[in-house]
């Protein structure tokens, strides 16, 4: 679990893909690390705008072609 600080001002605890939401909602203004606090204006965080990532993405694969079968019936 995770502690946030929301831009209110409001702390709580998120699990992190919660906060991963949270994140791109643009909803958390600190959150802790194991070792610190990360101010999300001014700290690097992992981006979520894909057109910055120029690798190849691992993640995708090549849609799967479904074959028709007739049912004997």
């Amino acid at each position: 679990m995770i502690q946030v600080v929301y831009k209110n001002g409001r702390e709580d605890v998120v699990d992190q893909k919660f906060l991963d939401i949270l994140l791109y909602l643009g909803e958390v203004q600190e959150f802790r690390r194991s070792d610190h606090w990360v101010n999300v204006a001014e700290d690097p965080i992992r981006s979520f705008h894909r057109q910055e990532f120029s690798g190849q993405d691992r993640r995708r694969h090549a849609p799967t072609e479904f074959i028709s079968v007739p049912v004997n019936g």
